[in-house]
């Protein structure tokens, strides 16, 4: 979104004799190109072949008695009109009412061409693949697939009234596969991965969907050797120690992870286990310029040799812990998560009993004690290291002692950023 116009907007508004004293916009406009594909068929009337545009601006105003607002400008709104009836709404946050000044901002590898051209209607690159994947999953005899393509391209543009002026643009490609209705997989980065790794991404999801497609005998109910995919990596472990160092439930006191342990830098997990992100490595999904209140993209330790460091901090709850505002997460394949030293997937598999694919309940789990049961729906059971058929079940325990036990290792998984995480943990077959 042009802000000239939003600005002047800015500058003109009065309600009831108040007027905006500090400001933040931050505008973008886009391109995407998506298609879906339901039960093998691609563009059909449930998953359309769609090229949309947007355009929009995030605000933060604050008034001239203080009072704070924030919201989100479409292109067809006037703004004007908007920030009189956002006024309305205008709320009093001492530690919300600041914006950030001039910075020096890296550049970053975020654009790529023939990702814009994809998002512009450029279907070849996405039609040969659509091809593979129809050849791999009739080689396999699968009964149906479905999943998706999508290509986006965006230009956005932060300012403030302190000053700050910053422009970037960037792409963004993605795809998933799920075969059979179950086994699932993708990919998601500034860029399209090399034909190479598309193919071997590709068949090793074909030969998981295979490995699942036979059960295996049930498991004696017990403690076992379970190996969590990646996937479950993020979607619970990394999770949740992320919304525990988040800065908002530090400071309301609703993490494990307490201020005074920022501080003191207490050790809170294994002695050799971290957690940091780097949002400036070339064409990752996670990488970015700037993030979303204005602070410059860099390296960011959250935890260091178990120790905590620093929680994830923008500039409302930086000022209320008196720390200084951190660089985001953004996407998963920039954060740094674990161990220096991995054990080989291979080598994993032959200390596992069940690696687990998928799970279920991770949004009802309690996150400050940490103690978790999820319903496993996709497991694999192994023997003398190969997968023996599936399993389902349900796995139980306390992250918080899973992360701080000797027992734990971290494992490389192929085509995975995130490493796999095998420890001794509850397995209850069903």
């Amino acid at each position: 979104m042009k802000l000239e116009p939003v600005l002047k907007a800015i500058q003109a508004v009065r309600v009831d004799g108040v007027t905006i004293d500090r400001w933040q916009l931050h505008g973008t406009e886009s391109r995407r190109l998506s298609l879906g594909i339901k039960d093998r068929e691609a563009g059909n009337a449930h998953a359309p072949l769609s090229l949309a545009e947007g355009s929009s601006a995030r605000y933060l105003l604050v008034w001239s008695d203080g009072l704070v607002c924030r919201g989100t400008l479409e292109r067809h709104q006037d703004p004007r009109v908007a920030f009189e009836e956002a006024r309305a709404s205008a709320y009093e946050d001492e530690d919300a009412a600041h914006v950030l000044g001039p910075a020096e901002f890296p550049d970053v590898k975020i654009y790529d061409e023939d990702t814009a051209a994809i998002a512009g209607g450029c279907t070849d690159r996405i039609a040969e693949r659509l091809q593979w994947i129809r050849e791999a999953i009739n080689a396999a005899g699968s009964r149906t697939w479905s999943g998706s393509f999508s290509a986006s391209a965006s230009d956005s543009r932060m300012l403030t009234s302190a000053g700050l002026d910053v422009a970037s643009r960037g792409t963004s490609f993605g795809w998933f596969v799920t075969v059979d209705g179950e086994t699932g997989d993708g990919f998601s980065a500034r860029q399209p991965e090399d034909d190479d790794e598309f193919k071997a991404r590709l068949a090793y999801l074909m030969q998981t969907a295979r490995q699942v497609a036979k059960d295996a005998a049930p498991l004696p109910a017990g403690t076992h050797s379970v190996l969590l995919h990646p996937r479950v990596v993020e979607n619970y472990v990394l999770s949740t120690l992320m919304q525990n160092l988040d800065g908002s439930a530090v400071a309301h006191d609703e993490s494990a992870f307490d201020r005074s342990g920022f501080r003191s830098g207490r050790a809170s997990l294994r002695k050799d286990v971290g957690l940091s992100i780097d949002p400036l490595q070339p064409y990752k999904g996670g990488s970015y310029r700037f993030t979303g209140f204005g602070l410059p993209a860099a390296p960011c330790t959250y935890i260091e040799d178990g120790r905590l460091v620093q929680p994830i901090l923008n500039v409302k709850y930086a000022r209320r812990l008196d720390l200084k505002p951190t660089p985001v997460p953004f996407g998963n394949d920039t954060v740094r998560f674990g161990t220096s030293s991995r054990l080989r997937y291979e080598d994993a598999l032959a200390q596992s009993d069940v690696l687990v694919l998928s799970v279920l309940g991770v949004h009802t789990q309690d996150r400050i004690s940490g103690d978790f049961s999820l319903s496993a729906p996709l497991a694999l059971a192994i023997s003398a290291g190969t997968p023996a058929g599936r399993l389902r079940g349900t796995i139980s325990g306390n992250l918080w002692e899973t992360l701080r036990s000797d027992d734990l290792q971290f494992v490389d998984v192929p085509h995975e950023t995130t490493p796999g995480m095998l420890f001794p943990c509850r397995f209850d077959s069903k």
